[in-house]
């Protein structure tokens, strides 16, 4: 590979000075973005404070799902900043509609809705409820699984990286193997991936647990795994299992909803009804809010008030979700997703390098797997790192290296991205790719 070096390296006091005060006195940020400094940010366009233009294949780590200050998003904020900023958990009109709106978009079985703030929150708040409901504590997880960064969150989460320091892992929880064609399990029958992966989920609950696990927690495809789009018939196997144990099926949707996979809701296309669904980042447009969507009686399983937070349902998280929800709802947007993403996909899978092992993509959520070896599939996360430098060099931005062993290059354009937007930056990441190439 050739030696990679920072955009604009020594050419910015600005950026220097300001670098310097933030690793003073704060934690460190995601290795490869610690040296960008976004300026502002617009569409799929950011600018950094030198005013260096970059096409954003990241979404704001999947928030901008309808581009950076959106004008109706950033209209509501301005307009509600000026008569209601805070009410603690007291009713307001925002609140009822935002609910009312997520209940019809999601459909049947959501009934209810409880907002909150993070996805780690909106999780952990689906574990409680299902413990509540249950009377029981058990989880199944899936390897790979990313669910937040609290401590509860980090202990059903799937990823040695994410775990790493957190203490043993929780009792009454057990991670399954997510069925990931590319890497299949050691022993899985690769006509029934599926099908292996839920029997084994299976005898773990079996074989590990006193008693029915409370709830199965699953992304509808990992995310911070390395974007695996699992075979179809999984989530319809996941539903049986849990049905069998009586147990709740809960879905964390932080990254995969609002139109981020061609639907509203990427349940709408799995064929499942899930019984608890955690939802976050798309759902405002980068200010804080997340939700819980579920059937009224498990969202009464709690006692009242044990749900609401300092910030959860406030009113100017309200109105830029409602904002948000008016323009994800316009014709067309989240249709063109299916059909885009495929695009993006075929036109990665057709070029020219021997270090690209799988690309896969669920709408436009993409993941593009790096090895040095095509036959033995040997993990590249040296070069997956170096993706996101070069990227940057080259005017599009990448998330940080994802998945299992850190080999895979991890995109998320926006939803509103323009044509001429998107040709830009896949012009951007094909020299990117030239650039980290083994020669």
């Amino acid at each position: 590979m050739r030696d990679q070096h920072l955009p604009g390296s020594g050419a910015s006091s600005r950026r220097d000075a300001l670098l310097a005060r933030e690793r003073a006195v704060l934690a460190p940020s995601a290795p490869g973005h610690d040296h960008l400094v976004w300026g502002e940010a617009h569409g799929a366009l950011v600018r950094d404070i030198d005013g260096r233009e970059l096409v954003d294949f990241t979404s704001g780590i999947l928030v901008a799902n309808i581009g950076h200050a959106h004008p109706q998003v950033a209209e509501a904020i301005a307009r509600q900043a000026r008569t209601l900023l805070n009410a603690y958990d007291a009713p307001h009109p925002l609140r009822a509609e935002l609910a009312e709106r997520l209940v019809r978009l999601a459909g049947p079985p959501i009934e209810a809705v409880a907002l909150l703030t993070t996805g780690a929150e909106a999780v952990d708040a689906c574990l409680r409820i299902a413990r509540a409901a249950t009377g029981r504590h058990g989880v199944v997880s899936f390897s790979g699984a990313f669910h937040g960064k609290s401590l509860s969150t980090v202990a059903v989460s799937g990823l040695p990286s994410t775990r790493r320091g957190s203490g043993p892992a929780w009792p009454g929880i057990v991670v399954a193997p997510y069925p990931n064609p590319y890497r299949p399990p050691t022993g899985a029958a690769a006509e029934d991936l599926a099908g292996w992966c839920v029997a084994f989920a299976d005898d773990l609950i079996a074989t590990n647990l006193s008693e029915p696990p409370a709830a199965i927690l699953v992304e509808p495809y990992l995310g911070g795994g390395g974007c695996i789009v699992p075979p179809s018939a999984f989530f319809p196997g996941l539903r049986a299992l849990a049905d069998r144990h009586e147990a709740l099926l809960i879905l964390d949707e932080v990254q995969s909803g609002f139109g981020r996979t061609g639907t509203m809701f990427a349940f709408q296309h799995l064929g499942v009804a899930p019984d608890l669904v955690a939802v976050a980042k798309g759902i405002a447009s980068g200010v804080p809010m997340s939700a819980v969507l579920g059937r009224r009686a498990l969202l009464d399983a709690l006692p009242p008030g044990t749900l609401w937070s300092t910030y959860g349902g406030n009113p100017l998280a309200c109105a830029a979700a409602l904002a948000t929800l008016d323009v994800l709802t316009t014709p067309g947007l989240v249709e063109r997703v299916g059909p885009l993403g495929a695009r993006i996909a075929d036109k990665i899978r057709s070029w020219d390098d021997q270090g690209i092992g799988d690309v896969r993509h669920a709408g436009l959520s993409f993941g593009v797997e790096l090895v040095t070896d095509r036959r033995r599939k040997t993990p590249d996360p040296e070069r997956a790192l170096a993706m996101v430098t070069a990227a940057d060099a080259e005017g599009v931005l990448i998330l940080p290296p994802a998945g299992w062993h850190g080999n895979v290059v991890r995109m998320a354009p926006p939803l509103v991205i323009e044509d001429a937007e998107l040709d830009r930056g896949l012009a951007a990441l094909r020299r990117a790719f030239d650039a980290t190439a083994r020669r």
